[in-house]
């Protein structure tokens, strides 16, 4: 965002200008708020980051102990891992697309 002086450098003395001091007050109150809104934004974004990063370690944990508990059982059907990443995946995009996290 340009500031101000920086928009009306070919012509500073514009700036004196009542109607122009009323607009250079409005636009800085507008790039305030544009720059509280991003703020919130990332903190949204940084909050489902935390969630996706908990579930996912959640999901690995689950998938783990299943493996393991089928193997000490002697079971002979096992986690297939190349799959549940595959899920893990098409889950990540699925959760990034909805709420509008781009990687």
């Amino acid at each position: 965002m340009k500031t101000p002086s920086e928009i009306f450098k070919n012509n500073p003395n514009l700036l004196e200008n009542p109607s122009v001091k009323e607009l250079v007050s409005e636009y800085e109150e507008v790039c305030d708020a544009l720059i509280d809104l991003q703020q919130v934004l990332e903190m949204n974004k940084e909050k489902y980051l935390k969630i996706l990063l908990l579930e996912i370690r959640q999901s690995i944990s689950m998938e783990l102990k299943r493996d393991l508990e089928a193997e000490r059982f002697g079971e002979t059907e096992r986690v297939n891992f190349k799959t549940a990443v595959e899920n893990l995946s098409d889950y990540i995009a699925e959760y990034c697309r909805d709420h509008k996290i781009y990687l």
